[in-house]
């Protein structure tokens, strides 16, 4: 098994294991989920293929693009990026399930 393919079981199992979105999984090509949902990643230490990466991803869905090189400690600390225009729905849809809990305070 080489490095990006390790890296990116580790990085399909944590996705599944702490969100329990199934269907996530590495395949050669990258990390499978569910529609509407896209995960691109990259293991490079060459922070521009992860820029490149991030100018690609689409505006209005949910498609991330994560970075897991060598230099961070552990697949828990991988970076995250997204465009704001999909972020937004995503941070609005985990509000209102804790929305009565906020306001109660």
């Amino acid at each position: 098994m080489g490095v990006r393919e390790t890296k990116g079981r580790a990085l399909a199992r944590y996705i599944l294991g702490t969100t329990g979105v199934p269907f996530i999984r590495w395949e050669s090509n990258g990390i499978q989920a569910p529609a509407p949902y896209g995960i691109n990643i990259t293991t490079s230490r060459a922070l521009q293929n992860w820029h490149d990466t991030i100018r690609e991803l689409p505006v209005d869905k949910p498609h991330m693009a994560i970075r897991y090189d060598n230099s961070l400690p552990d697949v828990s600390h991988a970076w995250v990026a997204m465009k704001l225009g999909a972020f937004t729905p995503l941070m609005e849809a985990h509000y209102n399930t804790i929305r009565d809990r906020i306001e109660k305070e």
